[in-house]
């Protein structure tokens, strides 16, 4: 179910799901579902992104069409059904194999389609990622800390960044960068290497060459990198 709290504004937007389910194969009734669960409450807007698709003209919803949302809920362990099928996905076994309390769905809605026909529904590019969840991470926000774009740069460049986050290990840096990088068509801008630093004296964290986020990895992944 889709609902506005606001209807006169995009940023309201939320969804309620209900029920989860994946592994299904198209519409083919043929190949059952891997897992299903039960999901409660509310889904909210985050990060949005008014400037997502930048190679959209002027056309008369062009404020629609640049723009890009991401959802996440969570189904916890104990509302999940594994079924039979699993055991031809080894990523599925992974899922189910963990010590882990739950799964967090995370996706993002961009590039909505221009519609065929007055009153008729758009279509939206939807990209995601299913992963373990656990209790310290929140249900509806992205985990991680939280990097944004600097405000006293213009309102809109092709090349400015967007929203993302980072949990930094030992060894590596994690970005979610699902919304992070304008896009281009089908892919991302390229906006050059970047480089994650400290902000009080700019000491070097991370390095991330312009490979990480052009390259198919990083669409197969939904923006997820992981950099030394």
């Amino acid at each position: 179910r889709v609902f506005d709290v606001d209807p006169a504004s995009h940023r309201t937007t939320t969804l309620m799901v209900g029920q989860f389910g994946f592994g299904r194969d198209g519409r083919s009734h043929d190949v059952g579902y891997l897992a299903t669960g039960r999901v409660h409450g509310f889904v909210p807007p985050r990060w949005h992104n008014a400037d997502h698709a930048v190679d959209i003209d002027d056309h008369w919803q062009a404020n629609d069409l640049r723009r890009s949302v991401v959802h996440q809920f969570v189904v916890t362990a104990d509302e999940l059904t594994w079924l039979d099928e699993p055991a031809a996905s080894p990523a599925v076994r992974l899922l189910r194999d963990t010590d882990a309390s739950g799964l967090v769905v995370q996706f993002s809605l961009s590039r909505m389609s221009v519609p065929s026909a007055p009153d008729q529904p758009s279509r939206w590019q939807l990209n995601g990622t299913i992963a373990p969840w656990y209790p310290h991470e929140p249900r509806t926000y992205p985990a991680g800390r939280l990097l944004v774009p600097d405000s006293r740069g213009p309102s809109r460049t092709d090349g400015r960044l967007h929203n993302l986050s980072v949990e930094l290990t030992d060894t590596h840096a994690i970005l979610n960068m699902i919304t992070a990088v304008p896009t281009v068509g089908t892919g991302p801008v390229d906006v050059g290497d970047l480089e994650l630093r400290t902000a009080g004296d700019g000491r070097l964290v991370a390095r991330l060459p312009r490979e990480a986020y052009l390259g198919q990895e990083y669409l197969l992944a939904c923006g997820l990198v992981t950099v030394p």
